[in-house]
């Protein structure tokens, strides 16, 4: 696997991890979980209850609780805690066996002052069960151990350096028409301002998403040609405005500099085209508009 493919595959991982909800989260991470501890791990399933069990570790004596918060609100997050992890211990105690840790899987931005105390209190009350918290890079390391076919397997084909490389014409225009399709009508041409070249280091994008866009960036003259060879000019600047647009929503929502990243790779077609070859092409015309407008910020002290 290449490590474009590896950049890739985080990008779809974290983006999975943020958007799935409740049962379907809890199916996703069980997926995991069987493919990364083969014989180890089990789900449980819901026919007659799961007694506080989502799933199970063997070897650690260990229940896994998993949770999409998003859609609960404090109170009920907290409630659906405490309670899990009674009925877990109950459902073992019936059972004589002893619960050694427990896994709390969530895709929340981050624990609020009552879960995050509630955690601790459990951990004071129940001091011979290991406690942990698992968050986006706990499932990732997990990822990390998959196979290239099984982690496509769960997060789906990924472009290769060599597809990025083959990209004709073609492929650009399909990106292209998606995103003058999602267009309003094209504003009068303008002058556009280049980015400073130290903007990706300046927005705090991580590593992933900077890679993604220095690589892109080696199609930046396909991308450019095919814009200058269109009938109307002002398509490219349409486009632009478009991200500029879209960031500027994000921004206003306070979104993190990966969520926006997220945001408008799904704006490119990321959600929208479905084959290896055209998410190549989106890694393109995205990195594109990245270094040829005002998406993102140039650094306070760029001329």
């Amino acid at each position: 696997m290449d490590r474009y493919q590896r950049n890739y595959l985080r990008l779809m991982a974290r983006d999975d991890y943020r958007e799935k909800k409740r049962q379907v989260f809890q199916d996703w991470v069980g997926q995991l979980l069987k493919k990364a501890l083969k014989g180890d791990y089990e789900n449980i399933r819901l026919t007659q209850g799961d007694g506080g069990l989502d799933g199970i570790i063997l070897s650690e004596s260990a229940v896994v609780a998993v949770f999409a918060p998003r859609r609960a609100t404090q109170s009920e997050l907290e409630k659906k805690i405490a309670s899990d992890f009674a009925a877990a211990e109950q459902t073992l105690k019936e059972r004589k066996v002893v619960l050694k840790k427990l896994v709390f899987v969530h895709n929340d931005e981050g624990l609020t002052k009552g879960v995050g105390t509630l955690m601790m209190q459990l951990q004071q009350d129940k001091p011979g069960v290991k406690i942990e918290i698992w968050t986006f890079e706990n499932l990732w390391t997990l990822m990390q151990s998959l196979s290239e076919d099984e982690i496509q397997d769960l997060l789906g084909l990924a472009p290769t350096s060599q597809m990025l490389e083959k990209l004709e014409m073609p492929s650009i225009r399909e990106v292209i028409e998606h995103l003058v399709s999602v267009q309003a009508e094209p504003p009068a041409v303008g002058e556009l301002t280049i980015p400073d070249p130290g903007k990706l280091q300046y927005n705090e994008l991580s590593e992933t998403c900077r890679d993604l866009l220095r690589v892109g960036r080696s199609k930046h003259a396909l991308v450019a040609r095919y814009l200058e060879g269109m009938t109307d000019l002002r398509t490219g600047e349409a486009i632009a405005e478009g991200f500029r647009r879209k960031y500027a929503s994000c921004r206003a929502g306070g979104m993190l500099p990966d969520d926006t990243f997220e945001t408008l790779w799904h704006f490119a077609g990321g959600d929208h085209f479905t084959t290896p070859f055209q998410h190549a092409a989106v890694t393109a015309v995205l990195s594109h508009f990245f270094h040829t407008c005002d998406i993102f910020e140039n650094a306070r002290d760029s001329s």
